[in-house]
């Protein structure tokens, strides 16, 4: 009893290794159905050496074999394969359907997919959608070196001003915070019209714009976000569906792969602000709970800006950047990065800064994008992959948004700081990446589909002739005739009974069980209950044969006849 019960353990505990994503070698359909085939291996185990006195108080009629279990685990995997096809094989606007009321219901868990989930669109592995996002209460993210993000600067000098700071390439903003969520407000989107010479103004125009050129996949559906150098103060399209300070949706590009425009932006960080000018004091901050004192005390004295430097600085000091956070008590995400585990990645740093600044009375914002990215000299370009997907703060100081840089400058965007390819080295091109993309998702796809749908048949053909067998093989536990044949393998008191009745008139009939006939019988024998009960655990419960008590039965049955 004790081994059964520690192989069905470690057969939970594979299982549960498994959909968990180990080994990373194979697949997640592969992974599922090992864990299916364990638990129901490890069950059926179990339940095969069981003897019935295991379970006193429940019953079944008969005991479950091999093929039970065969069957029952066949028919789980077969109802898993079909699932997968379904989904697979479902239209594009049931799925969006799906990611939208997840994103609704369920905001923490529909963060914690798009984390994990692997894209064949372009898009920012920290955000479920361009609307609202959930800090996870637990996170293990594995991002990839995809390349999503393509800018060319014309002009080398901007090439060599932007290596020497941190770059920061703006697609998403979010800016209302609430019960752990970020969403976006804001007033009713503006239709922006290009003039005369095909731009349209997005902010101030003044010296030290940088003219760059993007190039970007299509996510499609009409959630395609206007992506630049952050500060973008024009972009070159025919029109721009505007939803934020800086923020717009792109126009419908039709069967295209992907966009290219121009685009024009300052960039500007908070290390850019000259330290001389006046920024003001800001509110005092009432340190009523735990955040507040923190913020008090990451704030320290000094301007605005000042405050704002000593925040950054603060939560770059103080707090460790981590792609796996595990919150073993189950706090709530941002009170777990503050206060519990001190550990996260640049979201949790961004949302920590971006409140703290709101308390000191700065207007304060969370944008999401890339950082970082290499440099391909010859060519001029920067390339931004998935790995660089990053989330920043941005404050408004005097009229223009700042970014201000809370994550500590580790590989994954943190910093921001770009790399320069080897000399000679060539970038990979746009037009490569999103025909590969393309073939992958269409490839992927029918791969999915044909292997789950090809598994479905196979192992519902199994299950189906795994539970015919069993029928097949089923003993026919009520039928009296049958019951003709056991008991004498286990000795002559059945065959002594039979004969006794028919000498006394009283012939079994047809379908009858035992219990019935002594039920129906006007004057039962007295050792009825006895042969009753012994008929019945030897044939039915898989009790061993008593000998001595079939000779003590086949003397009464004599003396009774």
């Amino acid at each position: 009893m004790i081994l059964r019960l520690i192989g069905l353990c470690l057969a939970g505990g594979g299982a549960y290794a498994l959909l968990r994503g180990w080994p990373e070698d194979l697949t997640a359909l592969v992974r599922s159905c090992l864990a299916v085939l364990l638990l129901v291996g490890g069950l059926g185990c179990w339940a095969a050496k069981r003897k019935n006195d295991d379970l006193p108080i429940a019953k079944g009629v008969r005991k479950p074999g091999i093929r039970d279990f065969l069957a029952m685990g066949m028919g789980i995997l077969a109802l898993e394969c079909g699932f997968l096809w379904l989904l697979n094989a479902a239209p594009e606007p049931l799925e969006e359907v799906a990611i939208l009321m997840e994103a609704k219901f369920q905001p923490a868990a529909a963060a914690e997919r798009s984390g994990k989930a692997a894209s064949t669109d372009v898009g920012n592995w920290l955000w479920s959608d361009e609307k609202r996002r959930a800090l996870p209460r637990r996170t293990n993210l594995k991002p990839g070196a995809k390349p999503e993000i393509f800018v060319k600067l014309p002009q080398a000098k901007d090439a060599e001003l932007l290596l020497k700071r941190n770059v920061y390439v703006r697609a998403i903003i979010l800016d209302e915070f609430e019960d752990g969520v970020w969403s976006r407000g804001g007033d009713e989107p503006k239709e922006l019209e290009a003039d005369a010479q095909g731009w349209i103004g997005l902010g101030e125009r003044g010296d030290g714009e940088i003219l760059h050129e993007i190039f970007h996949g299509k996510v499609g559906g009409g959630r395609d976000t206007l992506t630049a150098l952050q500060g973008v103060r024009a972009v070159r399209l025919p029109s721009l569906k505007v939803v934020a300070d800086g923020m717009g949706f792109l126009p419908d590009v039709g069967g295209t792969s992907g966009y290219s425009y121009l685009a024009s932006s300052i960039p500007t960080t908070l290390e850019d602000l000259p330290k001389t000018e006046d920024w003001g004091q800001g509110k005092a901050v009432v340190a009523a709970g735990r955040f507040a004192a923190l913020a008090t005390q990451a704030a320290g004295e000094g301007d605005l800006l000042k405050k704002l430097l000593n925040i950054q600085s603060f939560l770059r000091d103080n707090f460790s950047y981590s792609l796996m956070t595990e919150n073993r008590d189950n706090l709530d995400p941002l009170e777990n990065f503050l206060f519990a585990e001190k550990r996260g990645h640049c979201e949790f740093f961004a949302t920590a800064a971006a409140l703290m600044a709101r308390e000191i009375g700065v207007e304060a914002r969370v944008a999401y994008g890339w950082a970082g990215g290499e440099y391909f000299p010859d060519s001029r370009m920067f390339v931004f992959r998935a790995r660089e997907a990053h989330a920043w703060v941005e404050v408004k100081m005097k009229g223009v948004w700042v970014v201000m840089e809370p994550t500590p400058p580790v590989a994954l965007g943190g910093g921001g700081s770009p790399r320069r390819a080897e000399p000679g080295e060539k970038p990979p091109t746009a037009e490569e990446v999103l025909a590969e993309e393309q073939e992958e998702t269409a490839d992927k796809g029918g791969d999915v589909g044909k292997t789950s749908l090809v598994l479905m048949g196979v192992f519902g053909a199994v299950a189906v002739t795994a539970f015919l067998l069993k029928g097949l093989r089923r003993k026919h536990d009520f039928r009296f005739e049958d019951d003709n044949q056991g008991p004498k393998r286990r000795g002559g008191y059945f065959a002594a009974w039979r004969l006794a009745c028919e000498k006394k008139g009283l012939a079994c009939r047809s379908g009858y069980t035992l219990k019935r006939q002594l039920a129906e019988m006007n004057a039962p024998p007295a050792f009825a209950d006895d042969l009753r009960d012994y008929h019945y655990a030897v044939l039915y419960e898989e009790k061993p044969p008593d000998t001595d008590r079939e000779e003590r039965l086949v003397t009464e049955i004599k003396r009774w006849e």
